[in-house]
């Protein structure tokens, strides 16, 4: 996961419905949650508690929303997608809210596969289009869309259609063993992906799964090269 994920990982709702019905799995991928982290990295100067939650919203819809505020701002991520058999996060839905240091920033995917176009606006105004497919999903979904992989046992490398702010790009998980992980929340033997990545830039986006608490994503880290950003369970 790029730092798009994790500095918007650390917004105005448009509902787009799916026009197949078929389109939508019977029962959800993942189940519903409400789980605190904890965010740190480069240019943070202290950990910042985030709430990560996922619900029902009706329609066969469902919305993912990471949430971290202080006094000095908030940063808000949040997708509405419906999950398909295939244990995918169908996207109908990104936005990426920040406010702090007195600015206000918010931009916003909304994914139509009925015309098969992806539309981004930052701040109300276009900013510009594109492509996508049914199997499309957005830069925030991709974690449910491994954690219900992980699930149904899938051990192999997985490559999903993502779709962000600035484009739409295949990204390649590979799976690197168990390791034991230290959280606030407890310790956890838990299932390490890693992010093929093609260019040398020194980039890693790593992601730990905890099979005991249903695969649940206790720990992440994407090291830009020039930052370092860190998402952690802190408490369930």
């Amino acid at each position: 996961m790029d730092k798009s994920c994790l500095t918007p990982v650390i917004g105005s709702l448009l509902l787009v419905l799916l026009s197949s019905p078929a389109a939508r799995a019977s029962e959800p991928g993942v189940a519903p949650f409400t789980l605190a982290y904890s965010f740190s990295g480069s240019g943070v100067p202290f950990s910042i508690s985030a709430e990560r939650t996922l619900k029902p919203v009706g329609d066969g819809q469902w919305e993912m929303q990471i949430r971290a505020r202080n006094m000095l701002g908030e940063i808000r991520e949040t997708t509405r997608f419906s999950w398909t058999e295939e244990c995918l996060p169908q996207s109908l839905y990104y936005g990426n809210y920040r406010r702090g240091l007195g600015r206000e920033r918010q931009a916003t995917l909304t994914l139509d596969q009925r015309t098969g176009l992806a539309t981004l606006t930052r701040n109300g105004e276009f900013s510009r289009e594109f492509e996508i497919d049914a199997d499309t999903t957005d830069i925030l979904s991709q974690t449910l869309a491994l954690q219900c992989l992980l699930q149904r046992g899938e051990s192999g490398a997985t490559t999903l259609d993502v779709a962000s702010e600035r484009r739409r790009e295949p990204m390649t998980y590979q799976r690197l063993g168990e390791e034991r992980v230290r959280t606030a929340a407890g310790r956890f033997n838990a299932v390490k992906l890693e992010r093929v990545r093609d260019d040398d830039s020194g980039r890693r986006t790593l992601l730990w799964f905890a099979p005991e608490l249903d695969y649940t994503l206790v720990r992440m880290i994407q090291d830009n090269g020039d930052d370092e950003y860190e998402l952690e369970l802190k408490r369930r």
